[in-house]
């Protein structure tokens, strides 16, 4: 297969999915086979105007090598199950699942196997991040995390903010301090929907590092912004403004604008074309919902 084009198969071509849809028109080597999603305006919309088939969800995973799942989080599981069944690889927008017992069966489900699984935390192929990461010469003693937004009616409800939102900086948070968490604490409230709408989580890491992560769908500005601080330095990673500053020498590092989601598709492509698991797969989806699930019970009890 290290040659061959893949054949690729989207469920949800929604708000996020019609996204992920022209990244992958975008992409050498790999071919849109199909489409599943089950409303007629979207079905109608997407095969006139990309001209892309629309099939019924058994049919596309018989014909697809990777089934790309983009919707709803009730809705992860019993796809992914089904496509992993049948011997396909899958690439799941985050959250991994909705429960971190789903999450477990689909780890051990990929394992049986042999498919591979890869996750959207979109945020590990963002270049703010990664120079981040790179530029950090000592250990963290905190970190601080926000992630907000105005609340959009009917975007992101079927789960928490926590696991909206918060998730992206739950899976970061794990890159950059590399020790076991010893306690979460954690508050939030309900405010537009029947979910978490907004919280804060304090996670303690056995290394004394503090991690105090802000995530909302009830502001009326937008952040995404990620400070770290060292024994000697500070680090502020702005996501939305692509731009790195470090405290102690006054540089404001600039980025490019770039285009994360079409890198981690193609990353996920080739890592199954070259047989070998993706940089963000299943373990990595399995610790993000154990965490937001912790936190989650902290807040609701």
């Amino acid at each position: 297969m290290k040659n061959a084009s893949l054949n690729i198969g989207i469920v949800g071509v929604g708000r996020f999915g019609s996204r992920h849809l022209d990244k992958w028109i975008a992409q050498d080597k790999v071919k849109l086979i199909g489409f599943c999603d089950i409303d007629p305006d979207v079905q109608t919309s997407v095969q006139k105007n990309k001209h892309i088939p629309n099939f019924p969800l058994e049919a596309l995973i018989a014909q697809a090598d990777i089934i790309d799942i983009v919707v709803p989080a009730i809705s992860h599981y019993a796809i992914a199950k089904q496509a992993l069944e049948a011997g396909k690889h899958v690439f799941i927008e985050k959250p991994f699942t909705e429960t971190l017992e789903q999450a477990q069966n689909l780890a051990n489900l990929a394992k049986q196997t042999g498919c591979f699984i890869g996750i959207g935390h979109i945020e590990r192929f963002n270049p703010v991040f990664l120079a981040l990461k790179k530029n950090l010469n000592a250990p963290l003693i905190s970190l601080n995390a926000y992630r907000q937004g105005p609340f959009i009616p009917g975007v992101g409800l079927d789960v928490s903010i926590i696991m909206e939102l918060m998730i992206h900086d739950i899976d970061i948070v794990r890159q950059l301090i590399p020790s076991p968490i010893k306690n979460i604490t954690a508050e939030g409230d309900i405010i537009h929907s029947n979910k978490i709408d907004r919280a804060t989580a304090v996670l303690t890491f056995e290394n004394g590092c503090k991690a105090t992560l802000f995530a909302s769908r009830a502001e009326d500005s937008r952040r995404r912004e990620i400070i770290c601080s060292t024994n000697s330095n500070t680090y502020t990673a702005n996501l939305m403004e692509r731009s790195l500053s470090v405290s102690n020498s006054g540089e404001i590092v600039s980025f490019k604008e770039y285009d994360a989601m079409a890198e981690e598709l193609h990353d996920f492509a080739e890592a199954v074309r070259n047989n070998q698991k993706h940089l963000i797969n299943e373990t990595d989806g399995l610790a993000a919902i154990r965490i937001s699930k912790e936190i989650e019970k902290c807040i609701l009890g």
